[in-house]
């Protein structure tokens, strides 16, 4: 994709976002300023995030961008996050990053974190931004990867919310990172909620929670598939038959409506995986509301 028509598609997805649904012009006007701001800014950015959370972000991080504008980046899964958690449930984030889903899944829903991010420079803005907001006492980070079994793996530097488990021609530009696994972390109390985005490692992060995922408690999973798992010989069609053999049906939020809609099993993106479709629908219904601005979903 050529320069002119990245930034055409980007302001083209910042003015249809929900979140500009009222500021259009505005959010495009913002556009130019975003951009300046990541070669200028000095410091870290505080952003306001749902419910007077806040998000703490280096804009000159790699794909921070979309963090500041249009924040809400991901709006369905994040918004799933927020309306299906309830107080003291477990959310494990597994690909945590700087942590804006832990955030929003204390702040707003008052759950329980476990964020695993094994970047050492991205982790230690994760535990900023648990500090920021005063989540010590519910929101664990964890600085390592998940995998299919406890060890060590060479993971990426330098590319911000783009790190990923090295593969074996990139060697040369990896630290070495404790890896943990599902079922060993959460043999005893498995989370309600699990989201797993690591740039194609999600096959061997599942390889190593066949009893998490069989374990009832687990109620809903978010996990990308998006072909990134080529990168390490992966069959994501395998992975993805794999979590629906465990009774986890694919859909799809849309958190204006409330509404789950049931997809394909070939479906891409970010597929939102429930145990129980009914029951999750009503989760979705009956939860509260959060605020952002002048958005209320």
């Amino acid at each position: 994709m050529n320069p002119i028509t990245k930034i055409f598609t980007a302001l083209r997805v910042l003015a249809g976002h929900p979140v500009n649904r009222n500021r259009k012009l505005r959010a495009v006007l913002e556009y130019g300023f975003i951009q300046a701001a990541a070669r200028l800014v000095p410091g870290d950015l505080c952003l306001e995030f749902p419910n007077q959370t806040r998000v703490l972000i280096s804009p000159r991080m790699k794909g921070a961008a979309h963090y500041i504008s249009p924040r809400l980046c991901e709006f369905e899964e994040m918004s799933l996050v927020m309306h299906f958690l309830r107080p003291d449930e477990l959310f494990a984030d597994v690909g945590a990053n700087v942590g804006s889903f832990g955030v929003m899944a204390a702040g707003v829903a008052g759950a329980r974190v476990v964020a695993f991010e094994p970047s050492p420079e991205v982790y230690a803005m994760l535990v900023r931004n648990v500090r920021i907001n005063a989540f010590q006492d519910r929101f664990r980070p964890v600085n390592a990867a998940v995998g299919r079994s406890v060890g060590t793996l060479r993971f990426s530097t330098g590319l911000g919310t783009e790190n990923h488990v090295s593969t074996p021609a990139e060697a040369d530009q990896a630290v070495a990172i404790p890896m943990t696994s599902l079922d060993a972390e959460f043999a005893t109390t498995p989370p309600v909620l699990l989201k797993v985005d690591v740039e194609g490692f999600e096959s061997e992060v599942f390889a190593g929670a066949e009893q998490t995922l069989g374990n009832p408690v687990l109620q809903a999973v978010i996990v990308e598939r998006n072909q990134s798992g080529n990168r390490y010989g992966y069959d994501e069609g395998k992975l993805h038959g794999q979590i629906r053999a465990h009774g986890f049906t694919p859909c799809f939020y849309h958190p204006l409506e409330r509404k789950l809609e049931s997809v394909g099993p070939d479906a891409c993106g970010n597929i939102i995986y429930v145990r129980d479709f009914q029951a999750a629908g009503t989760r979705l219904r009956t939860a509260a509301p959060y605020q952002l601005g002048d958005l209320r979903v």
